[in-house]
C-alpha cells in the first residue's frame, strides 16, 4: 500500500484553474483507476497552499496514477509553484483503516512506465516506522 500527503503551493492567481484541474483529476482517478483508496484535496489556511491525501492499494497503483493520461495531460507547470510528496503511514488503530505503506521491489518484468515512475517517485520509508507498526 502507498499513502502520501502532498504539500502543494500554487502560483498567485491560479487558484481557480488549480481547483478545476483537481476536480477533473479526482473524477478521472475514481472513474478510471481500480487501485485508488483515497484521493482528496484541501485548501490550507495560508494563501496558495493546498494539500492532497492519496492512498492506493499498492505502490504500483500509485505509479499507474502518476503515469496515467489524465495525470500527464494537465499543464501543472502553469499552476504549481512547488510540491513536496511525503509518504505517510497510519498509526495502528488510529489510521482510518488504511494499511501500512510498503515498498516492494520493482519486478524484473516491469514496463518502462513503472521504471520511470520508480525513478521519479521512489518510496522513502523511514526506519523508525518499523518499530511503531
Amino acid at each position: 500500500m502507498a499513502t502520501l500527503l502532498a504539500h502543494i503551493q500554487i502560483k498567485p492567481g491560479k487558484e481557480a484553474k488549480w481547483e478545476s484541474i483537481m476536480r477533473d483529476m479526482v473524477a478521472q482517478t475514481f472513474g478510471t483507476e481500480e487501485g485508488v483508496i483515497r484521493y482528496e484535496y484541501w485548501k490550507g489556511q495560508e494563501p496558495l497552499i493546498y494539500y492532497c491525501l492519496l492512498s492506493f492499494r499498492d505502490k504500483w497503483a500509485f505509479y499507474h496514477h502518476q503515469m496515467s493520461d489524465h495525470h500527464e495531460g494537465h499543464d501543472f507547470a502553469d499552476v504549481l509553484a512547488g510540491i513536496r510528496l511525503e509518504y505517510v503511514d497510519p498509526v495502528e488503530g488510529a489510521g482510518g483503516g488504511l494499511p501500512h505503506t510498503a515498498d516492494p521491489a520493482l519486478p524484473d518484468d516491469a514496463d518502462e512506465a513503472m521504471k520511470t515512475a520508480q525513478e521519479r517517485f521512489p518510496l522513502d520509508i523511514p526506519a523508525w516506522w518499523s518499530a511503531r507498526a
